[in-house]
This record gives C-alpha cells, structure tokens and sequence, in this order.
C-alpha cells in the first residue's frame, strides 16, 4: 500500500485531506477560509500615524471638524492597503487592511484581516502560547468561534469586535509567535456550533471551581452557558484574593456611580446563585437608606481589577470591609486556567470545549 503512494504523493495528499475533513461535521453555508473580521483598534483618539501602506507614511490629524492627511484637508472613510505584508499603527504592525472613520469623539481605526491572522494575533493577550498545546487549541477555537458570532451579530455596522477586553484582546501581528499560529493553523476553521448558529463562547480567567450561568450574570439564558465544575482553578495564582475598602471609600465610588447612599454601615449578601456567587447585596448608610446591587454590580462601581469576581464573602470591622473570594472575571463559558489544568492533566482541546459549553457541537466551518 504504501509503495503505491510512493509514487504517487499526491495521492496520499488528497486522501489525508479526505480523512482529517470527514473527522468533523461541516457546517454547510459556514464562512469560507478567505473570511475576514472589521477590528475596532482604536477610537477616539485625535491623530495617529502610519507607515507601510500603500500612500506611504501618513501622519492623520482631526481638528476642528476636519481631517488632515500630511497637513491636507482629506475625506473619510481612508482605506489604506500595505504596501509591503503589513501597516504600521503608531509603530504597531498589523496585517490586512486598515480603515480610518470619523467618530463620535474623535477617530475610528479599524483594521480588516483574515479571521485565521486576526487569531493569531489573540493568543499571546488572552493566554500565554507556552502553556499546553491543548489549551491554545482551544483558545483558537472560542476565540474564532466568538468572532463569527458577533460579526453575524453585527454584520451591517461599522466594526464586529473591540481590541479590548471589551470584545478579545488583540494587539496586531507584534504579538503571534509559533505557538499560536500552529494552534490557529492545526485548528484552522473550527468552531462551535449550537442550533446552527456559532456560540456565544464567552470566557474568563478562573472560575473559582464553578463556572456560572449566563442568565445569573446577563440575564439572557444560553442553553450551553450553564454551570459547570472547573476543579483545577486552584492551581491558579491568586485564585484566592482580598480586597479592603473604608466606607468612606465605598461610599464615595458608589455616589460617583449614581447610587444615592451615604457611608455604608453594613453590607449584607442577601442571595447568592447556585454557582455560589453573589447574586443580591443590600448596602445600608447610617440614615437608614439602602440600595441592592447585584455582585457584579459592585464589580463594576469597585473595579473588576479589585473585586476579582462576584464568588465573595464580606465583613466589618470597625470602618472597614473586608471581602474575601475565589476566581477572577465574570464566570461564565470556559475558565483559562481550569483549562489549562485540564490539558496538563490529559484531557484533549476537543474534551475541554465540550466540558465548558456542554450541548455544543464542535464543527469545520471552512
């Protein structure tokens, strides 16, 4: 048999083709290899400078309602192509094309790329390609999944995905290395699948050994987003935290956040999800008055970077609180460092997609 390919490698080719492709269901009417992904870069900002495109180096300026390419009053949109494999954004290099727009608050710049570039360009800012193999497979899978799902979402607007932890964290090609392009490459066209759709695959560092419902959170029920055990977060650094805030402390950032309370004197946990994390919290003043937040709530008023999650106990003393808790981010999808644990334990990238967003479908788009 394998003389017979000898001379003929090409044979072998096709049929490696044929076995590799008929080892994942193919989604018919899925995005083909050549599909690309609008970038939000940047926004707001009053000017910037490029080089390594196709007019050359640009130095782009907004000033009072106008826009000044080299000095000359220019129109936008300015869509500009590299000259050579990439552009260069205030020094950062980025491959495809780059986009400039006017903003509501100053200048839009938005980069299209390939899907599988864009991917590439995500490892290194959400994970670190030297952990295991299986799990950067995984990252590329969510992280290319995610993408379609919301450039589906927002298929008629401007831009589908932020740059920042607001979308996924994406710095260019300044950051691919081997690692993650042969995870992008090895996993090339892979997603997840739920009813015919691509998934929500949301994601968050440590779940604090449980992973959290999407309706708990978001109020918004996925079938796939539901909780599930995440028993090897605790080989993560800092999965225990504490944080402590003065009440005069608390109560300025809450006022600033429009709540209308004083001081607090005491900070309740009034209910918590079944996933353990704090779902209602009274805070009450010294007056009398009290308001109710949700746990991420007080994340967002405090800062995520503070409150690591909403996985927290509270209590006084003296003028003080003191919370302490497991995890960090929101807790729903796949927990990176469980699944980092996971993969040094064994399990394979196709086991930990299906354990963190159960009910999927793990699918060759192209």
């Amino acid at each position: 048999m394998l003389s017979y390919f000898k001379d003929r490698p090409w044979r072998l080719a096709v049929l490696l083709v044929f076995f590799v492709s008929g080892c994942l269901h193919t989604a018919p009417g899925q995005a083909g290899h050549g599909e690309r992904i609008r970038v939000l870069i940047m926004k707001g900002v009053p000017s910037l400078e490029l080089k390594g495109t196709d007019r050359g180096s640009l130095v782009v300026r907004e000033a009072a309602g106008t826009v000044r390419v080299n000095g000359r009053q220019n129109s936008l949109p300015l869509r500009l192509f590299p000259e050579g494999g990439q552009i260069f954004v205030n020094g950062r290099p980025y491959r495809g094309t780059i986009e400039i727009a006017v903003g509501k608050q100053g200048l839009l710049v938005i980069n299209e790329v390939s899907i599988e570039a864009y991917l590439a360009g995500i490892i290194n800012n959400e994970i670190s390609s030297r952990w295991p193999e299986d799990v950067i497979k995984t990252q590329a899978v969510i992280a290319r999944t995610y993408a379609l799902f919301n450039r589906n979402k927002r298929a008629s607007s401007q831009w589908h995905v932020e740059s920042s932890v607001m979308g996924q964290v994406y710095s260019g090609s300044a950051s691919e290395d081997s690692a993650a392009v042969n995870a992008v490459a090895s996993t090339a066209g892979e997603v997840l699948m739920y009813e015919d759709e691509p998934a929500l695959t949301v994601y968050h560092s440590n779940a604090g050994g449980m992973t959290e419902s999407s309706s708990a959170v978001w109020s918004r029920d996925y079938p796939y987003l539901v909780p599930v055990e995440s028993p090897f977060d605790a080989g993560a650094p800092r999965y225990e935290w504490d944080h402590t805030a003065a009440s005069s402390s608390l109560g300025v950032e809450l006022r600033r956040s429009g709540r209308d309370i004083g001081d607090p004197r005491e900070l309740e946990i009034l209910e918590k999800t079944g996933a353990g994390r704090v779902k209602t919290l009274a805070i009450r003043d010294g007056e009398g008055r009290e308001i109710k937040l949700s746990g991420e709530e007080l994340r967002s008023v405090l800062g995520y970077s503070v409150l690591r999650s909403a996985m927290f106990e509270v209590e006084r003393g003296g003028e003080m609180f003191l919370f302490k808790g497991r995890g960090s981010g929101h807790g729903v999808g796949l927990s990176q460092w469980g699944a980092k644990g996971m993969a040094e334990n064994g399990y394979s990238y196709k086991e930990i997609l299906l354990h963190f967003y159960p009910g999927t479908e793990l699918t060759k788009a192209w």
